[in-house]
Parts: structure tokens; C-alpha cells; sequence
């Protein structure tokens, strides 16, 4: 018997044929051995599907699901439902992991009783050579500060893909399915149940930046990080007062962030109603000097005059005209 914990790795898969032996071979190689490897196969068009069979044949590790297309949180979830593991983690298939990922992260939750174990990334261009940062600092946090950097998405990140979860800690919490920017629903509320968070200092995720991935053209499905980030906010006014005051101020600074994509992408909001619920949910803040004391003069001026509906949109006019913000 196997004294190490089973840790279950799920890969959502759809339409990444170029990039997904490079993403799965870095799992199946990891150091640490004790791995269920679930790779889901969203209804993906190309040659995914035989690619996933492929590895199953290959490596008993390895389970395969062939699903409808559902999207990216579908696919995370049917994952997530059939696995055995003591652990989650969650990659995407475009991406790769370094060979130490999971052991290093899984030896230092363990080492210091964390329900939560992220590591670092390196954002790699395609066709980029790169050198990761292999420091062997590290740092625990508690919910509160990892929450706090995810914020700015520094250190721990919003990402889902860059952690390891103790299974425990998901209980019924699940991927918002049909939401774009997915992660801005999930991660606050699973940092949220954690006593402790361990932050791996060493880039082991790389993070590939391709021409044709979801992210690419801007659209008005990515309004939805507005409803997320929104629902992070009210949590953190009830939970953790101290850090209300920087939640309000992101909250402004990404209802001004789409506003401007908005102007500048006028085809998108047609209707106007992306631009309504974004003046919508900036009207329900107030923003103080206080919440922007630290602030660039640029934000604190524009945040400030954004207090008012005539403010807000003569705001994001100005910083389009600036190029400033986006």
C-alpha cells in the first residue's frame, strides 16, 4: 500500500491537439508518482480525443471522460466529481508544470498543515526560450492574505491551476458552469474555507500566452469577472473588514477597465447593456481618499470623479484618450 496521498491532476481538454502532449507529459512525469491523471475531454473537434486514449493505454494513471462540450468549468467539474484523490490540482492543457511541482507542494503543505498549496508561474510566450526561477523560498499564509493577494493577483493568484486543494476543503464547491473567467468565482471562496495557504516561491507553472486562446478578442461574455470580483467584494465587507477598502477600489478600477474595452470595442455592447450594468454596479460604490491614498494620481483622480454616472463614463474617456489602463 501506498503510504503517499493519492493526488488527482484534472486536465480540461478542447481543441489544444498542438500543446497537449507537452501539458500531459509534464504531469505524468512529475517526481511524485502517486497520481490519478484525469483528462477530460470537453467535446473537443481534433485529434484530443485519441490523444487522451492514447495515454490511457499507455500509463493505468491515466482516466479518460468524453463529455458534450460544456466549457471549462463543465469540464473541471465532471473531473472533480469522479475523482479518488486526497488532493486536487487542476491544469490546463496548454500549459506545463515543472517535474518537482507536486512533490515540493504537497511536502511543504504537509510540512506546515495547509489545506492549500500554490506555487508560482512563469508566463511563457509561444515559441519563447525562458529560465524559471527555482527559489526555495516559500511562506504560509492565512485566508486573509492569501485573499488579499489575489486582489492584485500577486503571489497566490485568482488562477485555479496554480494550487494544490485538499480535497476536504472543495466539499460542494464547484465551477460556475457558462461563466467566463471562471476562477473569479471559485478561488476567493475556496481560500476562504482554508486555515492555511503555502505560497511556493519557485515558478513551477508555465503559463502559455497563444494568439488563439479564450482570452484573445475581447467580447461581452468577459463582463462576466465583474460578477465574480463583485461577490468576492460583499464577502470581504462582511468577513474581512480590513481589506474592504481595496476591494472597493479594484471592484472601481475594473468597471473602468471594461467601460474603456467597451468604447474602444463599440460592436460588442450594441444594446448598451454591458455598459448599463457595469455604470449599475459602480453606482452602488462609493470610493473615499481614503480607499485611494496609495494610488497612482491618475486613479485617484479618475476613481474619485467616478463617484458620479456623468463622472464614470467622462473617466474612462479620459483614460482611453490617455492609452492609460488598458
Amino acid at each position: 500500500m501506498n503510504s503517499e496521498p493519492l493526488v488527482s491532476v484534472i486536465v480540461p481538454i478542447y481543441n489544444v491537439e498542438k500543446y497537449l502532449r507537452k501539458s500531459v507529459d509534464s504531469i505524468i512525469n512529475q517526481s511524485y508518482k502517486n497520481l490519478e491523471i484525469i483528462l477530460v475531454d470537453d467535446g473537443s473537434p481534433d485529434n484530443c480525443p485519441d490523444i487522451c486514449e492514447e495515454y490511457a493505454e499507455k500509463d493505468s494513471r491515466v482516466r479518460v471522460i468524453h463529455k458534450e462540450n460544456g466549457g471549462l468549468s463543465d469540464a473541471r467539474n465532471a473531473g472533480t466529481d469522479i475523482a479518488k484523490g486526497e488532493y486536487i490540482s487542476y491544469i490546463d492543457s496548454d500549459d506545463w508544470i515543472d517535474s518537482e511541482t507536486i512533490k515540493l507542494t504537497l511536502e511543504k503543505m504537509l510540512e506546515v498543515g495547509a489545506e492549500i498549496g500554490a506555487f508560482n508561474v512563469l508566463v511563457v510566450y509561444e515559441g519563447e526560450q525562458v529560465t524559471p526561477d527555482l527559489s526555495e523560498d516559500f511562506e504560509v499564509m492565512n485566508s486573509e492574505q492569501a485573499i488579499a493577494t489575489t486582489m492584485r493577483n500577486t503571489k497566490v493568484k485568482t488562477t485555479a491551476w496554480n494550487k494544490i486543494y485538499k480535497f476536504e476543503i472543495l466539499k460542494d464547491l464547484r465551477f460556475p458552469k457558462g461563466r467566463l473567467n471562471e476562477d473569479e468565482f471559485f478561488t476567493f471562496r475556496v481560500l476562504d474555507r482554508a486555515e492555511k495557504i503555502v505560497y511556493i516561491h519557485r515558478q513551477c507553472y508555465y503559463y502559455l500566452q497563444r494568439k488563439n486562446s479564450i482570452m484573445g478578442e475581447y467580447k461581452i461574455n468577459r463582463l462576466d469577472m465583474i460578477d465574480g470580483v463583485r461577490e468576492r467584494m460583499l464577502m470581504i465587507e462582511k468577513k474581512y473588514p480590513s481589506l474592504y477598502s481595496q476591494a472597493k477600489a479594484i471592484m472601481c478600477e475594473v468597471c473602468l477597465y471594461h467601460y474603456q474595452l467597451l468604447l474602444k470595442n463599440r460592436n460588442v455592447d450594441i444594446d448598451n447593456q454591458g455598459k448599463k450594468k457595469l455604470k449599475k454596479y459602480r453606482s452602488q460604490l462609493h470610493i473615499t481618499l481614503k480607499d485611494v491614498r496609495d494610488m497612482k494620481l491618475m486613479n485617484k483622480i479618475t476613481f474619485l470623479m467616478s463617484n458620479s454616472s456623468f463622472g464614470f463614463v467622462l473617466a474612462a474617456k479620459i483614460r482611453n484618450a490617455l492609452n492609460y489602463g488598458i
